[in-house]
């Protein structure tokens, strides 16, 4: 009986595992994404888990993205990311609110989205860019 039970742990450890994979494992819209907003980078690494993909770029850029292709978020590691692939009003109302401040993660939440500073600022807003709070980020 210890023998299947452990068996069935082992078994549910690796499906809930990351497994590096390739980039030819990545959806074409991934692929297409991190070559347009992302250009003069290459994908150092392509982690795979049941639900998304975790793609480390060689600058040290992470993009989260759903099992689909869509993005989930960006962490720049403490650099501004691209933001081109953000509506322009949005990023207006956000880059206003720390007008001195790039924009080093972003990630999208259930009614709109989350975005870091290199100030430690994060300005959460609706889909519209309406700003919805602030805090600083210690």
């Amino acid at each position: 009986m210890k023998k299947i039970f452990f068996a069935i742990l082992a078994f549910a450890a690796l499906l809930y595992a990351d497994m590096v994979v390739s980039v030819d494992s990545l959806p074409q819209n991934a692929q297409k994404f991190i070559q347009t907003y992302f250009k003069g980078t290459q994908i150092a690494l392509v982690k795979k888990d049941i639900d998304s993909f975790d793609v480390t770029l060689n600058d040290g850029t992470e993009i989260d993205f759903i099992i689909n292709g869509e993005w989930k978020e960006i962490d720049g590691n403490y650099k501004a990311i691209p933001t081109g692939f953000l509506p322009t009003n949005l990023i207006s109302k956000v880059q206003a609110s720390q007008a001195n401040a790039q924009i080093i993660e972003v990630s999208k939440e259930i009614n709109g989205y989350k975005f870091k500073f290199n100030n430690n600022m994060k300005v959460y807003t609706d889909i519209n860019g309406n700003i919805l709070g602030q805090k600083f980020d210690d």
